[in-house]
């Protein structure tokens, strides 16, 4: 009893863990599976940034996470303007039209088709009864109501519409991917924008400072304390940081110019007022490996191609099949317009009709050819556009991974170099080392700023980049 007992325990050991390991090979993960470290405050520039922003779990409108309004406003604007989400538009309502249409052959043809036709008919026509023939005006008054209709008994008109609805909501997913990917271009250089704003700020501090070591060194030169190299070293080092101050400036400019373009706005009339850092970067939490097939669009837009080729693919195929179509008409038949209204001018007919293809010189099989191979493209693009999402967003967030940590790493060296400038500047104020340690040490720490700067504007930079990777749609 107590053997049958341990091999029952053992069992149901055995099982638990091959049940746990089955599942566990069977969820797809991605290479990086922690997010980023966070942090309470990060030393950007000169400036202490210690606000949060709430994570962007389930926020369509995830920019609203980011806490800048002018970024709100911005996207409004190209939602509402831009003119690659308009022709996007009309591509949707191009493809509701083609749904229309294929729609349009699962109903009966009926027109009213009215005819008048006058008709002299020769005197040397054909007699079978033989002798000389008169030559015979006629008159003809019709006006019959038509009906045409082809039977789907197959279901390759059903086929088609099937493929014409999956056609639309595909173009409505690619719709959401341009607007994704529009938006999230509007963002990235909205955040480059706050960067250079930045770096504006910390280069006009530097450009106080360096004003104030010329005047100085100007002193000290008079005075005979130090030499004229120190005062040529001086200007040199504030004409640097005002060349630096132009060239933010056109760079600022110039994506002044992108995002006009971007939110459909004139150029001539668009500019956006300087701001600064405020926020840190919003956490964003991870999405499952299997779930980025259902919520990037132009993964679900490849799909759904994918299906409707496989419609288009069987329809054709059904073509091969007889046909059959029902025709008729009803309406009136007189010689004489003034009778044409009239119980005895009544006349109708009535068919049906069945059509199956024995010869076309191989168009049919070429046609079922050419779908089968549209087909087998839409699946092997579906397969790479599968396969490339994946690679950016594993790139995405390595990328974000790094320039967090290199941005945390920055911290201790722009502390640093800023200790080092106020020691080697109190050390030349008693005239213990020379002008150039002092504008080595000040070049450390505008350097060491500047790219704090910079860093933290990667880093919201990376984070809309994971957005777009993760494919989450306003």
């Amino acid at each position: 009893m107590k053997y049958l007992i341990n091999i029952t325990v053992l069992t149901a050991f055995f099982l638990v863990m091959f049940q746990g390991h089955t599942q566990t090979d069977s969820i797809q993960k991605w290479r990086w599976q922690s997010s980023p470290q966070k942090n309470t405050a990060l030393f950007i520039g000169r400036d202490t940034i210690t606000k949060t922003a709430p994570p962007l779990t389930g926020n369509k409108k995830w920019w609203k996470s980011f806490g800048y309004k002018q970024l709100d406003s911005l996207i409004g604007l190209t939602i509402k303007n831009n003119i690659d989400v308009k022709i996007a538009q009309t591509k949707i309502e191009q493809a509701r039209a083609q749904k229309r249409i294929a729609m349009s052959t699962l109903f009966p043809t009926i027109r009213l088709e009215p005819s008048f036709m006058r008709q002299e008919l020769s005197g040397n026509r054909p007699n079978p009864f033989g002798g000389q023939l008169s030559r015979v005006n006629l008159n003809s008054f019709e006006m019959p109501l038509t009906l045409n209709y082809k039977l789907d008994v197959f279901g390759e008109n059903i086929d088609q519409v099937k493929a014409g609805n999956l056609l639309t909501s595909a173009s409505e997913e690619n719709k959401k991917d341009i607007t994704l990917q529009v938006i999230t271009e509007v963002a990235q250089n909205y955040f480059l924008l706050l960067q250079l704003d930045a770096e504006k700020k910390l280069l006009k501090d530097t450009e106080e400072t360096r004003v104030h070591n010329l005047e100085i060194t100007t002193i000290r030169n008079g005075a005979g304390l130090v030499s004229q190299i120190d005062v040529l070293r001086a200007k040199s080092e504030l004409s640097s940081v005002q060349v630096q101050q132009k060239n933010n400036e056109k760079v600022r400019s110039e994506i002044e110019l992108i995002l006009a373009l971007l939110t459909g706005v004139d150029a001539s009339n668009f500019t956006i007022a300087p701001t600064s850092i405020q926020f840190m970067p919003p956490e964003i939490l991870f999405l499952d490996k299997d779930l980025v097939t259902m919520e990037r669009p132009d993964l679900k837009a490849a799909k759904l191609r994918l299906e409707s080729s496989e419609k288009l693919a069987r329809s054709q195929k059904k073509q091969l099949l007889p046909s059959f179509h029902v025709s008729g008409s009803y309406g009136y038949l007189s010689g004489d317009s003034s009778n044409l209204i009239e119980d005895d001018s009544k006349n109708w007919v009535a068919s049906i009709t069945a059509s199956l293809p024995i010869f076309e010189g191989g168009k049919k099989r070429s046609e079922i050819k050419l779908r089968k191979s549209e087909l087998e493209e839409n699946q092997e693009k579906y397969n790479q556009q599968l396969l490339l999402s994946y690679q950016q967003v594993e790139n995405s967030y390595a990328q974000l991974k790094w320039i967090h940590e290199q941005l945390l790493a920055q911290q201790e060296f722009v502390s640093a170099a800023i200790d080092a400038a106020n020691l080697t500047s109190e050390r030349y104020t008693k005239g213990l080392v020379n002008y150039i340690d002092v504008v080595d040490a000040e070049r450390q720490v505008l350097e060491a700023e500047q790219l704090s700067v910079q860093l933290f504007g990667q880093e919201l930079i990376g984070r809309v980049t994971l957005i777009k990777a993760l494919g989450i749609t306003p």
